[in-house]
């Protein structure tokens, strides 16, 4: 079925035809109209080179979209981003968006590409599950196509459950991201929710497998634990450590941006947990052994981290104002509405060109492989 015969058990049809109605400024609603357009008329082995182009866009004119991604791909690189880094960073975000429309469109074609992970990988995981006192934990970062990693696991007889961020009063895009995320067949569980300790907890008492996005904390209430990563101090979230103390195993897990021909997944071994520390001492070891595992990655394939999206207490910001002003200075004055505009303009540009012609892509040269490492950190 269509988003707009399940997002959240409601028929969409009636109240919210295209374009998806969005605020004054709203990039993110434009681009999600876009490629929800888009995605059944271009190859999916040829979406990647679409996101390119609406990434191309949205860099072309200053905003706050660019201006954060700019930021953070500044921090996790170390150095000062280039348009080309920004433009990456956005591309894996676009991406991930056509992974969404794929998976609530046709399930099928949109894991019909390649699912590279190796072997050991998923024995693993099985290992752990079978050792683990209450299903396992894969902790994994914002980069690469993630939906398409937990539908995969799906596929391959997993029990898999996913903890994901949504308002209190969904917006229609934000019902078609969590339409799209519902389609990877796994158990969708909303964060900061009375009930979401309960549904992690049926989810992995039933040796289920809980995706939790690990490297910030969406939470302006809790301080979280402090890491040290990108060679500065972040907040990630507490459960996991909470978990693995009471026996769960955690397992760190990466995917790639998928590319013409598939995409990349990997899950490392589970993560110790000294039960004979002090909770508070032991929670920060464990969770900086995480955060190590996820810098690893980051530092790998930085162009695959898509994150732009405001974070309570942004870590990229503050890191910025006390140790690179100079990536503050660099930012130029945003207007949202006219990059909003912009994309809802090439809406008919995309949509007539070469850019969907399936016979066209058939004979152009697929872009290049993505691959993970064996062990990162």
């Amino acid at each position: 079925m269509t988003f707009r015969e399940t997002a959240a058990g409601i028929d969409q049809r009636g109240t919210n035809p295209r374009p998806f109605p969005r605020e004054h400024g709203d990039i993110q609603t434009a681009v999600v109209t876009l490629v929800d357009r888009l995605a059944p008329i271009v190859p999916v082995a040829r979406q990647g080179h679409v996101a390119c182009e609406i990434a191309s866009l949205i860099a072309s004119l200053p905003s706050a979209m660019g201006n954060n991604m700019f930021l953070r791909q500044s921090i996790i690189r170390r150095s000062t981003a280039t348009s080309d880094n920004v433009i990456d960073g956005l591309a894996a975000w676009v991406t991930v968006l056509f992974d969404l429309a794929n998976l609530q469109q046709d399930r099928g074609r949109a894991l019909g590409l390649e699912a590279r992970i190796p072997g050991d990988a998923l024995d693993r995981l099985a290992r752990a599950l079978s050792e683990s006192r209450n299903g396992c934990i894969i902790a994994v970062p914002h980069i690469g196509s993630l939906e398409l990693f937990a539908a995969h696991l799906k596929d391959c007889g997993f029990n898999v459950g996913f903890v994901y961020s949504i308002g209190r009063r969904p917006t229609p895009t934000e019902q078609w991201i969590y339409a799209g995320r519902s389609a990877t067949g796994a158990t969708p569980i909303a964060f900061a929710r009375r009930n979401t300790g309960a549904e992690i907890a049926r989810v992995l008492q039933n040796k289920g497998v809980v995706f939790m996005v690990v490297d910030v904390y969406p939470s302006a209430i809790y301080a979280g634990i402090t890491v040290n990563t990108h060679d500065s101090e972040f907040r990630y979230p507490p459960g996991p450590a909470r978990y693995a103390r009471t026996g769960t195993l955690v397992l760190p897990g990466f995917a790639s941006c998928r590319d013409a021909t598939g995409f990349s997944m990997n899950i490392l071994a589970p993560i110790a947990y000294r039960t004979s520390m002090l909770v508070q001492a032991a929670a920060a070891e464990f969770t900086q052994e995480v955060a190590a595992h996820v810098d690893g990655f980051t530092a790998e394939q930085p162009g695959a981290y898509w994150l732009w999206h405001p974070i309570p207490n942004d870590p990229y910001l503050a890191i910025a104002e006390r140790r690179r002003p100079d990536l503050l200075t660099a930012l130029a004055p945003t207007d949202d509405e006219a990059v909003a505009l912009a994309v809802e303009a090439a809406d008919a540009r995309l949509t007539a060109s070469d850019l969907t012609d399936p016979v066209r892509w058939t004979e152009a040269p697929p872009l290049a492989s993505s691959a993970l490492p064996e062990t990162v950190g």
